[in-house]
C-alpha cells in the first residue's frame, strides 16, 4: 500500500504516513496490559464497583491471566490472523485484538476457558472481553 492510499484509508494523519514508512499499520502496535488494567477499573467503577471490590477483582483477573492464556484455542480459530501474536482476547486485560479486524467464525464456546469461566459472548477478538460486552449491554 502506497503512504498516501494509507494515509487516506487510516486517517492517521502524520504518525499514519511514518508508521506506513517503516512497513506497519495502524492499530497493530498492541495495548499494554496496564493501559487495560487502567481502563477496566474505570469501567467498573462506572459500574457503581467501590474501590475494595475493583481491587479485589483485579487481583483475580491477574491470578487467572496466565491460566487463559495457556487454555485458550484463539490461535485455532478461523478469524484468527497469523498477524497477530496476542491470545486470550476474552480476558477483561486483554480485550480485543489491535490486529483482528474481519469476522470468519467463532470458536470461543469451544474453548474450555469460556466454559469454565461461564462466559457468554463470543468474538472477543473483534468485540472486547466477555466483562466488557457484558457492561456494554447494561450501560
Amino acid at each position: 500500500m502506497k503512504r498516501r492510499d494509507f494515509f487516506e484509508k487510516t486517517g492517521c494523519g502524520a504518525a499514519g504516513i511514518m508508521l506506513a514508512h517503516f512497513g506497519l499499520k495502524a492499530g497493530t502496535l498492541p495495548h499494554t496490559t496496564e493501559e487495560q488494567k487502567e481502563k477496566i477499573m474505570k469501567l467498573l467503577a462506572k459500574m457503581g464497583k467501590s474501590e475494595a471490590e475493583i481491587g479485589d477483582m483485579i487481583k483475580k483477573m491477574e491470578e487467572t491471566l496466565p491460566m487463559v492464556k495457556e487454555q485458550c484455542i484463539c490461535k485455532t480459530c478461523p478469524t484468527y490472523v497469523k498477524e497477530e501474536k496476542v491470545v486470550g482476547f476474552c480476558h477483561a486485560l486483554i480485550s480485543k485484538s489491535a490486529v483482528i479486524k474481519e469476522e470468519r467464525g467463532c470458536d470461543c464456546p469451544k474453548c474450555p476457558v469460556y466454559k469454565k469461566m461461564e462466559m457468554k459472548n463470543g468474538y472477543y477478538c473483534t468485540r472486547m472481553s466477555e466483562l466488557e460486552q457484558e457492561a456494554a449491554k447494561k450501560a
